[in-house]
C-alpha cells in the first residue's frame, strides 16, 4: 500500500499498518489473517452505513464546492478593506461634520498634521459603526445557526449553501447603492446605513450556514483517507479567494470607486450562486437524512433538544473530551480572528499611515505565504510521522505556535518591514482550522456532524459579541500610547490553545499506550481471544 500524508489517520493518531507491524503482531499468522479480514469487514460495513458515496456513484460536481467558496471569499475580500475605508470617510463627513476636502485626505500620503489629529477623533466613531455591524452580524446568524445543523441533516447541504451565498450578494448590492448615494452628496450619507446592508446577510445565516454546510458536504463525499485532503483544499480555497480579492481590491479602488468595487463583488457572488444551482449535487442521500415523525419534528424546541442531545451525549474512548477540547481551540482562533480584524486596519493606518493599496498589498502577501508554505508544511510534518505518530494533531499544534509568534511580532513592531516579518513567522497559521475540523469529522458519525458543526458555528458567530467589543475597547484605550498591544493579547490566547491541544495529545498518547498493553495481555490467551484482539486492533487503526 502506497503511503500518503494522513493516509492511515482516521481520528487523532492512527496506528501505522506497515512500520509498526511487528509491535501489533499477536498470535499466529492464521489469527492475524482472520483478524485482518474481520476488521476489514467491520470497517467496510461502517463505511457503507455512513458514507453516501459508497452506495451511489459520485459525479464530478462534488469538486465544484471549493471553486465556489473561492469565488465567495474573493468577493468578500475584494470589498472588505474598501468598506472599512468608506466607513471611516463617511464617519468624518456625515458623522463628525468635517469638510469633504479634508476627509478625502485621511488615509493618504497627503495627510497633514491636522488631518492626522482629525483621524484620531474619527477612528473611535468609525470603530463604533464597525462594532455595530459586527453585532448585527452576530445575533441573527447565531439564532439561525442553532438550526443550521438540523436543517442540513434534514433538508440537505445545498439549500444552506445557496441561502448564504444569496445573503452575501444582497449585502454587496445594498452597499453599492449606499456608496453611490454618498458619492453624489460629497459623503453626506451616514455610515450607519452600512449596518442595513448586513441585515439580509444575517437573516440568511452569514458565514455560519455556508461553513456548516460546506464542512458537512466534504464529510459526506470523502472518507477518512481523503477527508484531510478535502479539508485542506477547502481551507486553501478560502486563502486563494482572499488572496485574489486582496490583490485586486486596491488597484480597482484606485482606478474606479467604491460602488464599482461593491458591484463587482455582488456580480461574482450571484454568478457563483447560479453555478451552484446548476452544477453542485446534493451530497446527503435521502436515506441518510434525519426524518421527522410528525409535523412538529422540525420545530424550534425539537431542533434545540436534538442539538443539545447530540453535542452533550457520552462517547466512548474519551471522544467527548477530545471533541470539546478541539471545539474550544477552534473557538479561541475564531475569537482572536474576529477581534483582531475589527481593529487591525485602523491600527495600520494610525501606526504606519498605510493607504488602502498598501494595506491590500500586505494582505496579499499575508495570505499567499501561509497558503503556499502551509500546504508544504503538510508534507514536512508527514516526514516526521514515525516520530510524532499523529501528523494531524501536530500540524494543528505547529499552526498555533506560528499564530502566537506572528502576533507577538505585530505587537512589538516599530517599522513597516517588521509587519512582513510577522507574515514569515505565521507561515503555518492556515493549518489549524482544517486539521481541527478533520479531527472533529472523524470523531462523529455522518448524521451528527451537521448538529455539532452547527453548535460550533453558533458559538463562533457569537464570539464577536465579546471579541470585537473587547478588542475595540483595548484599542481605543491604548490608541494614544501603544495601539498594537491587542496583538500581545492575541498571542496570549493562542498560548492557551497550545496548552489545550497539548493536553489532547498527552491524553491520546496515554490512551494508545493503554490499548497496546491490553493487546499484549490478550496475546497470552491465544486464539480464544481473537474477537477481543480484532476489536482492539480495529480501535487502534481508527485512532
Amino acid at each position: 500500500m502506497d503511503e500518503e500524508p494522513h493516509a492511515f489517520e482516521n481520528l487523532v493518531a492512527k496506528a501505522q499498518r506497515s512500520g509498526d507491524a511487528d509491535s501489533l503482531r499477536i498470535g499466529s499468522a492464521g489469527s492475524e489473517r482472520s483478524c485482518s479480514s474481520e476488521a476489514s469487514a467491520i470497517a467496510a460495513g461502517k463505511e457503507l452505513s455512513e458514507s453516501p458515496q459508497s452506495s451511489r456513484p459520485q459525479s464530478l460536481g462534488i469538486y465544484v464546492l471549493e471553486p465556489l467558496i473561492l469565488i465567495l471569499l474573493f468577493a468578500y475580500n475584494f470589498s472588505s478593506t474598501v468598506l472599512k475605508n468608506k466607513v471611516i470617510y463617511q464617519s468624518c463627513t456625515a458623522g463628525l461634520g468635517y469638510p469633504d476636502s479634508v476627509c478625502q485626505l485621511l488615509g493618504t500620503k497627503n495627510a497633514t498634521n491636522e488631518t492626522m489629529k482629525i483621524e484620531e477623533l474619527v477612528q473611535p466613531y468609525a470603530a463604533k459603526v464597525t462594532l455595530a455591524m459586527r453585532l448585527v452580524e452576530c445575533f441573527i446568524p447565531a439564532f439561525c445557526g442553532l438550526f443550521a445543523g438540523s436543517w442540513a441533516d434534514h433538508f440537505g447541504r445545498k439549500p444552506l449553501l445557496m441561502c448564504s451565498f444569496l445573503g452575501y450578494g444582497l449585502q454587496y448590492l445594498i452597499s453599492s447603492a449606499i456608496d453611490y448615494c454618498a458619492m453624489h452628496t460629497q459623503g453626506l450619507v451616514s455610515p450607519w446605513w452600512y449596518v442595513l446592508s448586513i441585515v439580509p446577510l444575517s437573516c440568511m445565516g452569514s458565514s455560519v450556514t455556508y461553513s456548516v454546510a460546506a464542512v458537512c458536504f466534504i464529510a459526506d463525499v470523502s472518507d477518512g483517507r481523503a477527508r484531510s485532503y478535502r479539508m485542506i483544499a477547502y481551507e486553501l480555497a478560502i486563502y486563494v479567494g482572499l488572496l485574489l480579492g486582496s490583490l485586486g481590491s486596491g488597484y480597482a479602488y484606485e482606478a474606479t470607486d467604491a460602488y464599482i468595487v461593491f458591484s463587482i463583488s455582488s456580480v461574482c457572488v450571484f454568478t457563483a450562486l447560479f453555478l451552484m444551482a446548476l452544477l453542485l449535487p446534493e451530497s446527503l442521500a435521502v436515506g441518510n437524512r434525519t426524518l421527522s415523525t410528525s409535523s412538529t419534528g422540525t420545530s424550534v424546541l425539537s431542533m434545540l433538544k436534538s442539538l443539545w442531545k447530540t453535542c452533550s451525549k457520552p462517547r466512548e474512548h474519551q471522544n467527548r473530551f477530545m471533541l470539546t477540547t478541539i471545539m474550544a481551540v477552534l473557538l479561541l482562533t475564531a475569537f482572536v480572528s474576529d477581534g483582531s480584524n475589527a481593529v487591525f486596519y485602523k491600527f495600520m493606518r494610525i501606526k504606519f499611515h498605510w493607504t488602502v493599496k498598501e494595506f491590500t498589498e500586505y494582505e496579499t502577501v499575508g495570505i499567499l505565504v501561509p497558503a503556499v508554505a502551509g500546504s508544504g508544511g503538510v508534507f514536512f510534518i508527514w516526514s516526521l510521522r514515525k516520530c510524532t505518530k499523529s501528523a494531524v494533531l501536530w500540524l494543528a499544534l505547529v499552526s498555533l505556535m506560528s499564530h502566537c509568534a506572528s502576533s507577538l511580532m505585530k505587537g512589538f513592531a516599530w517599522e513597516s518591514w517588521q509587519i512582513y516579518v510577522a507574515i514569515g513567522l505565521g507561515v503555518f497559521k492556515s493549518l489549524v482550522n482544517p486539521m481541527c475540523r478533520s479531527m472533529i469529522t472523524n470523531l462523529l458519525p455522518a448524521d451528527e456532524r451537521g448538529k455539532v458543526f452547527a453548535l460550533l458555528g453558533v458559538l463562533q458567530a457569537l464570539s464577536p459579541l465579546l471579541s470585537s467589543t473587547l478588542y475595540v475597547a483595548i484599542y481605543t484605550q491604548t490608541l494614544n500610547t501603544e495601539p498594537g498591544i491587542f496583538n500581545v493579547f492575541s498571542a496570549f490566547l493562542f498560548g492557551i490553545g497550545i496548552i489545550l491541544l497539548g493536553y489532547v495529545a498527552l491524553s491520546n498518547i496515554q490512551l494508545l499506550s493503554h490499548m497496546y498493553s491490553l493487546l499484549n495481555i490478550s496475546a497470552r490467551f491465544g486464539t480464544k481471544s481473537r474477537e477481543i484482539r480484532c476489536s482492539m486492533s480495529q480501535f487502534l487503526n481508527d485512532r
